[in-house]
Formats: C-alpha cells, structure tokens, sequence
C-alpha cells in the first residue's frame, strides 16, 4: 500500500518526505535529515526546493496522487454501485489499520502550519474537493444504478458523506480503533437508503 522508492534526486527527495513528513510531522522534520536519508548533497536539494514550504507542496502533491489511487483501486474493486460506496469505509478501515491509525496526511500537515499559509492550505483544499469530488461521483452511480435510488440527491448528500468520511478519519486516529469508520458507514447508508 505505500509508495516505492524511485531514481533521481527529485523523486528520492520526495520520496524520503512522503516518508518522514507523514511518520514524524512536518515541523519535527527538518531539511538536513530529508537531505541525508535522501542520500542528496544540500546544493541539489535546493536546486529542485528552494524551501521546505515548496517540499511540503510537493509532497502534498504526490500523496494525493498516492491516496488517491489507493482508495480507486481498492474502491473500485467491488462489483456493484452499492458496494463501491461501502468499499470507501472498507477501504478506509484497512488503511487507517495499515497506517497505524496515523490519519490523513493532509490533516495532519493543515494542523501544523498557520492558517494564512496559502500554498499548504490550498494543496489541502485541493485533495479534501479532489475526494468530495470522488464520493459525488460514487453516489450519482448509486443515484443511477436503479430506481429506488432516484430520491438521492446527490449534491446535498455528497457533501454529507465527506463530512462523515472526514469525521471517520479523524475519530479513528484520535481513539485508534476503527468503530468510527463502522459507525459512518452504518449513517451513510441510512443517509442514502442503500
């Protein structure tokens, strides 16, 4: 499930953030310990970064790729329209297990900088609409797979499922168990009536 370790400078500098950023935090991470586990001279760190803030960047990039592409794979695995919906809180129970309850790296990262800090905030917006975007997407294939579904709406409920996904997330890693996941999963479809 995690992310394998690529070639040239750039990437293992990444590579190494994805790593550190998420494990220890943004702020307890400093440039010279990416620099030496990335196994780069400084010039060449900076050559691709010019600050730790643009790594961030960077790095928030790419683990919305990464996430993102974890939760479509093992998403969209399920058979039916139905299953697929469920198979976001499937998904988000082995991940969260996985990932030793460590949460979501975009929260994580939005908690340890200002809040005037436009270019982190606005990689963190990106990700959390990137994944509202997704679930609108899930549920107006629910919407369309049968009639008994017409009475969805899928704008209002989209909105409602992140906000349930989110809480799941952030819930599961403050007690470290996966209850909440169950629990939003059980509102959702009661929610949806599927």
């Amino acid at each position: 499930m995690f992310h394998q370790v690529k070639d040239s400078p750039r990437e293992k500098i990444i590579d190494t953030a994805l790593r550190l950023f998420y494990e220890q935090g943004y702020l307890a991470t400093g440039i010279n310990q990416i620099i030496t586990e990335s196994q780069v001279a400084k010039a060449t760190f900076y050559s691709h970064f010019s600050s730790k803030e643009n790594l961030c960047v960077a790095y928030l990039q790419a683990r919305h790729v990464i996430w993102m592409e974890w939760l479509k794979n093992s998403v969209e695995s399920h058979a039916s329209s139905e299953e697929c919906l469920r198979g976001v809180f499937v998904f988000l129970r082995e991940w969260m297990v996985k990932c030793n309850y460590r949460g979501c790296a975009f929260l994580n990262i939005a908690s340890e900088v200002p809040p005037l800090n436009n270019k982190i905030r606005a990689e963190v917006v990106k990700h959390k609409d990137g994944l509202k975007t997704y679930l609108r997407q899930l549920i107006s294939l629910v919407k369309d797979s049968h009639k008994r579904y017409r009475h969805i709406n899928v704008e209002a409920n989209a909105d409602m499922v992140y906000v349930l996904v989110e809480g799941a997330i952030v819930a599961s890693q403050n007690y470290g168990h996966v209850w909440p996941i169950e629990a939003s999963e059980e509102a959702a479809c009661k929610l949806l009536k599927i």
